[in-house]
């Protein structure tokens, strides 16, 4: 089978920290992308992945930058080759719950990864033998950029952290992108039991742009739900549709924090007003932003020419159609 004609593919990242990040994994990001046309798992391995899961506000700004970097590397080489439906997931070893190697559902053609993770590959070779499953092809990339050194983590964390018993995000969520995927993804890294998240009713969306190829309600409830469920699993998730900018978050007083985009921010100030009328206590706001102030993935103009959003792709919809 040559690289060009992988569905399904799995790349695996072994990141020494957080901040370890560099081009050879965005070189490395790049070639799977190259070589896969359905869907791409990138699959993290990071020991403070697994520390900071339970103090997990206190690396907000770390985890954020590094979902930031992986998605939007992968988004950005996928919609140069014109793969702009080309499925790509971010998922946390150990902290997602499960062994992605043997979720049968995936149907993986290939293992990627770089010289120093051919050993990792094996193991999870290993790993499916030992379930009866077959062996997956491993494929191993040649960089031009080297791998970071190992680097020793300090524990950096206040004496009482913050843990969300429940946590709510709202959105759109049509044709879901990178975007809606950190959104989601950083609203699981907070939430410690249950997690809701508002998806918009049809009926609040007749003005946007090129609505006849939005995905219907139901569709969109039920990517939301998948890609909650392939991140993370062990949390309650409850993915409703909404028919106001409040949702639920003004009906149940158990929410203790929202996750919202940097555009989105107003409707949250709306949002603890109204619980405030209701003697509901105030969620603690968490805001995210594509680009991080502190690490920013891309540079301004970058992002807008990559255009992120569900009505660009909507727009190709609209194109695809036409031709």
């Amino acid at each position: 089978m040559s690289k060009s004609s992988y569905k399904n593919s799995l790349l695996q990242i072994t990141l020494p920290t957080l901040t370890s990040f560099n081009e050879h994994h965005r070189e490395l990001i790049k070639l799977a992308v190259n070589h896969s046309s359905i869907s791409l798992i990138i699959h993290v391995s990071c020991q403070e992945i697994e520390f900071y899961k339970n103090y997990p506000t206190e690396c907000w700004t770390e985890i954020s930058d590094l979902l930031n970097f992986l998605y939007i590397s992968g988004t950005k080489v996928s919609y140069e080759n014109s793969k702009h439906f080309l499925e790509i997931d971010v998922i946390f070893e150990k902290w997602n719950g499960y062994n992605i190697e043997l979720v049968k559902e995936t149907n993986f053609d290939v293992f990627f990864g770089s010289k120093a993770e051919q050993s990792r590959l094996q193991e999870f070779n290993s790993n499916r033998k030992k379930a009866s499953l077959p062996e997956i092809h491993i494929d191993i990339f040649d960089t031009k950029t080297p791998s970071p050194n190992n680097q020793d983590f300090k524990h950096n964390f206040n004496e009482n952290p913050k843990i969300f018993q429940t946590v709510a995000v709202g959105g759109t969520f049509d044709h879901l992108h990178a975007g809606h995927k950190i959104l989601l993804t950083l609203t699981a890294w907070i939430t410690n039991k249950r997690l809701i998240c508002g998806v918009t009713d049809d009926c609040m969306l007749k003005s946007k742009k090129f609505k006849e190829y939005m995905e219907p309600i139901d569709t969109r409830i039920a990517k939301v739900t998948k890609f909650l469920n392939t991140i993370r699993q062990g949390l309650s998730y409850e993915v409703v549709p909404i028919y106001d900018v409040y949702g639920p978050t003004v009906t149940d007083p158990d929410i203790h924090a929202l996750v919202v985009s940097r555009e989105t921010i107003s409707g949250s100030e709306l949002i603890n007003e109204e619980r405030q009328k209701r003697s509901f206590g105030i969620l603690e706001i968490f805001v995210i932003e594509v680009i991080s102030s502190t690490n920013p993935s891309l540079k301004e103009a970058e992002l807008k020419e990559l255009k992120l959003s569900s009505t660009y792709l909507r727009e190709l919809c609209k194109n695809s159609e036409t031709k």
